[in-house]
């Protein structure tokens, strides 16, 4: 049985019985915490549920949070905090989400992974090495590298990922006809 703080319950009190459903848990509410134990003593099913319940937590819609069932997606979490003074904390946040909500867009659609900003926390959900990549990108924006050059390393990973899979499309596809 795993026990986690929660700071906003209202938002998985709705999704409760959705969580409990998909990963094959129990989850009780107390005062200011949650419990989750799995039935049959699951421990990989108790620890997938926190993690959903941490990304919704950040803002991830239940679909997307239901994404780290799979094996090869994860959750990354940046603290603002920890790269730079507290002067500068609204700033860089700023300079993260962009006008409008263009940057944080742009570093989603060009790794294939959900971002969210939740007051100094920047959570990011996707394959594990595309959160590499935006892992990259935020700390780099965190760091004061312009958005142009930020925005060019997200365009040559993402043609040197799409290069990949063509290569490896190619390889099945060869090996198939040897066979």
């Amino acid at each position: 049985m795993e026990r986690i703080f929660i700071q906003s319950i209202g938002k998985i009190r709705k999704l409760k019985e959705k969580i409990e459903k998909s990963l094959n848990v129990r989850i009780t509410f107390t005062k200011s915490d949650i419990e989750i134990e799995s039935p049959e003593d699951d421990a990989y099913a108790e620890y997938i549920a926190r993690k959903i319940i941490d990304a919704l937590q950040y803002g991830f819609t239940l679909e997307s949070a239901l994404n780290l069932k799979n094996e090869d997606c994860m959750i990354e979490k940046i603290n603002v905090k920890d790269y730079s003074r507290p002067s500068r904390w609204r700033a860089i946040v700023s300079r993260l989400i962009g006008e409008k909500g263009r940057t944080k867009e742009i570093i989603s659609e060009m790794t294939g992974c959900e971002v969210a900003i939740h007051d100094y926390t920047v959570a990011i959900i996707g394959d594990t090495a595309d959160v590499s990549i935006a892992t990259h990108a935020i700390q780099s924006l965190i760091n004061g590298s312009p958005h142009a050059t930020v925005y060019a390393y997200l365009e040559r990973n993402r043609k040197f990922r799409k290069y990949s899979e063509e290569d490896l499309g190619l390889k099945k596809a060869f090996r198939k006809v040897r066979l």
